[in-house]
Parts: structure tokens; sequence; C-alpha cells
């Protein structure tokens, strides 16, 4: 079994870089961890949408789509006997049938993943869609997409992203400076949390570039790192199958893969990539996929000890986004679930189950696809003191968080909005908020199958305070503006209902919340401070409880 990351001997190992990486720098300002809650919105010639302006993009010179082809043969590669489980042959023979009506619709050409996805979603196939489970449907995108072509990219810019994208890529640049002092900032950029690690590699490769860094891809993921430790380099493809439910990227992206090929073959590949790196920033995706990439079988695997130890030295700054960041734990990994399953059902230290597995029966025994599952074995153990929960008021995650706290007796859980970050100093136990909104931070989680309760605080842009093990203390909740609220519900369940009714706690000292048979009620005492503002506020000690009715 896996002990704890933390008290790993790593002098061999970082012995093995120590030539080429920078300096320790250990300066009181300088924060070594950064933790967004959620995917930055980059804009890009295939995501126009998050765009300010799309007025650069050259559709002849820029990868804008992803591409099918609906020819007789990429038809039946995706609707084969052998890639369908034998109970879902009535699925697998409707959407045969369906195929063959695109492919005709569209001339049995190429098109674009808009119209492709716009035609299947129509009332024609609305039915026979939602029987697919998330697995099948991504296992047709695979099989009939079209080979990307050579040398066109997809491209993006920052300049035109959201400003707050622009903000945190710029801040964790930042970060890098004290190491990289007159050099330009290093990044090895890790994609091993997405489905299919090659999508975002052009992307972020790009906002962080335009920021002034030099970005390398680390061509490691969980099939990689599987492949290395049993020997099977050579069978990538079918690994990614088995593992990770992906179909012919062999085929789809034949340089990325030759990458990764060539990488899997050698057990040093990665020293030089990281030993320049003065940071490692994490792409969303799913928490499970990233842990598998640097953990196989229990076992860090030695680029994650020298990449840990690196970090603890003080000559690596580490960056993630999204689920990413709830990778990033010492112990208690939050891999799955929604707030209401949290309540009603608890929190399973398993395997976290496929998405929507209930349409295909993939669910594991006793589990659902909303089930609450964590990792009790922990993440990447970058962050020591607590649980992680990201995306945390837009997705009402407050009672997933504290259910998994209070479960396996974690004192500090802290969930970090969409759009906002948390920075970290590590060695001094000081952090601040920046972003859009807040985090959400419990201490002290207690309660029983149906009853949950603790004292939380919601701070939000430019509060700060310093963080232990046990909880957050000398806090500075930040001096901001009064804003009026876009939205405002009362269910709190997966949504945001806890969040859009702090103005209420903070004005009356007391918000009560029902929904269904839940009933949820959050107050100030004599020792909580809230801030005088409207709409969304801060405050800190407050106590929230929330109880499941007959």
């Amino acid at each position: 079994m896996m002990k704890s990351l933390i008290p790993v001997i790593f002098g061999a190992a970082i012995a093995s870089v120590a030539m080429t990486h920078s300096g320790t720098v250990r300066a009181e300002n300088l924060y070594n961890l950064m933790m967004i809650g959620s995917e930055l919105e980059v804009c890009s010639s295939l995501q126009s949408d998050r765009c300010m302006s799309t007025s650069w993009i050259k559709a002849n010179d820029m990868r804008t789509t992803r591409l099918f082809q609906l020819s007789d043969v990429r038809r039946k590669e995706a609707t084969r006997s052998s890639i369908w489980p034998q109970q879902r042959e009535e699925i697998r023979a409707q959407l045969a049938t369906a195929l063959e009506e695109l492919a005709t619709y569209f001339g049995r050409g190429v098109v674009s993943e808009h119209r492709f996805v716009e035609r299947l979603r129509s009332r024609a196939y609305q039915t026979l869609l939602m029987q697919l489970s998330e697995a099948e449907y991504q296992r047709l995108l695979d099989n009939l997409e079209l080979r990307h072509t050579d040398g066109v990219q997809e491209v993006a810019n920052l300049a035109q992203s959201p400003a707050t994208t622009r903000d945190m890529v710029e801040e964790f640049v930042a970060m890098l400076k004290p190491l990289a002092q007159t050099k330009k900032p290093r990044i090895t950029l890790v994609t091993a949390a997405a489905r299919n690690s090659y999508d975002p590699i052009e992307r972020y490769t790009g906002i962080f570039e335009q920021a002034g860094a030099e970005v390398t891809w680390l061509p490691v993921d969980a099939v990689v790192a599987r492949a290395q430790a049993e020997g099977k380099c050579t069978e990538l493809e079918s690994l990614r199958r088995d593992m990770q439910g992906n179909y012919d990227r062999d085929r789809v992206n034949p340089a990325r893969h030759e990458q990764q090929l060539k990488y899997c073959t050698s057990d040093t590949a990665w020293e030089d990539m990281l030993g320049r790196s003065h940071g490692v920033f994490f792409v969303d995706g799913r928490a499970d996929n990233l842990r598998d990439a640097f953990i196989v079988d229990q076992e860090p695997t030695r680029l994650m000890r020298v990449m840990l130890g690196r970090y603890m030295q003080g000559s690596l700054i580490i960056g993630a986004e999204g689920h990413a960041s709830a990778a990033l734990v010492t112990g208690n990994m939050i891999t799955n679930g929604t707030s209401r399953e949290a309540l009603a059902s608890g929190a399973h230290a398993r395997k976290a189950p496929p998405e929507m597995c209930d349409l295909d029966a993939s669910c594991p025994r006793d589990l659902g696809p909303n089930s609450v599952t964590y990792e009790a074995l922990g993440g990447l153990s970058f962050f020591g003191f607590g649980v992680v929960d990201t995306n945390m008021s837009q997705a009402g995650r407050q009672i997933r968080m504290m259910r998994v706290a209070q479960t396996t007796g974690t004192p500090l859980a802290i969930g970090i909005d969409g759009n906002t970050a948390l920075q970290v100093n590590t060695a001094q136990g000081y952090f601040r908020v920046i972003g859009d909104e807040g985090i959400f931070v419990n201490e002290g989680a207690q309660g029983t199958d149906t009853l949950l309760a603790g004292t939380f605080h919601y701070m939000r842009h430019g509060s700060s305070g310093k963080i232990s093990r046990q909880g957050v203390t000398d806090i500075h909740l930040a001096e901001l503006p009064s804003r009026r609220q876009e939205s405002l519900t009362i269910r709190f369940l997966d949504d945001t209902g806890i969040y859009d009714n702090l103005g209420t706690l903070c004005s009356r000292g007391e918000s009560r919340l029902l929904q269904d048979k839940a009933e949820l009620i959050m107050q100030t005492n004599d020792s909580s401070t809230v801030s005088n503002v409207l709409g969304r506020c801060q405050v800190v000690n407050a106590v929230l409880g929330v109880a499941l009715n007959d």
C-alpha cells in the first residue's frame, strides 16, 4: 500500500536533475501553489464562443472545428460489434441505421462537429441520443473523426480571452519570475487529466507563450504511465480504449501519438524537460485520470517523486485548474458526485463510476452516476492542508465537500469557485484569493447519515490569511464594492443557493433554505465577522447545518 508522498526520500531523484534546474527561492511574498476553481475560458480558433472578437480567426490557416467523416468505412468502424457490449446490441443497431441516414443527409462527405451534433440532437434522433451514455457518445465521435491536417493547428489568443483568464495566466507566469530571474519562465504543461490528453495542448501552450513563458508539453498520461510500468509502449492505442475509452487517436493525431510513443520508450525523457522548468501547470479533466498518470499500483513514479521533491525544496511552482486542482491534495481526493447524493447516501472510498453509467449498465455495484466517491490515499500531495473541491458555488458542491471531510475526519476543506484561484505559500502557511468569486472554507465538519454541520468562511478577491491542517486564521477580508446579484435561488443541492443567499446571512444573521426534503440553515454569531456590502458578502466564523428530513 502506498504511504503518503510527503515523507518521500527524494535526494537521489533530485540529483538526477539538479544540474539543470534553477535555484531555490523562499521569498516571503512568493506563492508556490495556484489552484484555479474551473477550466480557464480560453479564446481560440476552436473555441470562438469564448473570444471577445473573432476577426483574427483565419479558417484556412487555423483549425477551427473538429471534422467527422461519414464514409462507409468510418460508420462501420463506429458501430462494429467488437467495441459494443452484447447487452447494447439494440442501441448499436439503431445507431448504425441513424448513421446511414445521416450520411445520406450530409452527402456522405466530411461534416463539421457543429453541424453533425446539431443534426444528431434534432427531434429525429433525440430519443436515441438520450439513451447513449457519455462513453458511447464519445466512442461514436472518436471513430468518425477525420485525421488532423498536417500543419494546421488550433490557435489561442490570450488578448481576446476574458479578462479573468488573462489575469490568471499572467499571474501564474509572474509567480515563476523569482525562480527564472533574468531568464524566460519555463512551464511544463501536463494534460493528463483530460479524457483526450492531446486536445488541450495547442490551446494552453499558446496562452502561456503569449504571456511570456516558454512551454513544453509533458507527454505523460495514465495510459503512458501504465504502458511504461508493464513494458507495453507498443500497445498504447489498445490501452487507451481499455483504460479511458479513447479510440483511434493514433489515426486522428499521428504526430502526438508518435511523440507519446517516443516518450514512453525512454525512462529518462522527462528529466531534462522537468529539470529546465520553473513551473508545472496541470490542465482540467478528471482528478483520477491525473492521479493515475503519476501513481501506478499505489506507488508514485520516479517522475512524481522528483517533481514533488523539487516543489518541497522550493525550486518548482505548481499550478492547476478545475478538477486537476482537486487532485493536488495529500489525502482524500474527491473524484465524483453531487451534494444531493452526499446528503442522501454518504461518501464512498471507491473508484469513481463512469459518467452516465446508469444508461449502459456500467455502474459499479451499489454506486450510481452521481454517487460521491473519493480516493482515500489522496492525490499528488502538493497541497497537504485538507480536502479541495472546485467549481464550488456554481455547482453547489458545499455539501459534497463537507460530507467527504466529515466521513474522513478531515478538519479543513476548501472549495474554490469557478473563475477564482487560491494562491498558497505552503512553506510559510499563508494564502490569498484572487478572481471573480471566492472560496468556501469549512472547518470541523461533523454529522450523521442525515445531518451535516460545521463552521465556514467565505472570502473573495484580495482576502488573505494563514493556513494549517486545522483551519485558517488571521483572516483579512478585502474591502470590495457592492454588486447586484444576477441570480437568486433557494436551491442549494447542486445549485447556487448557498452562494446566492450569503447577502441574507450577512444582513440578517441567518438564512434558511428548503429544497425537497432537505433543510439548510446558515447563522452568524458573536464571533462572526461580515463585510458590509450588498449582494454576496464575505463572512468569517459562520455556522452551516443541513439535515435530510423524513
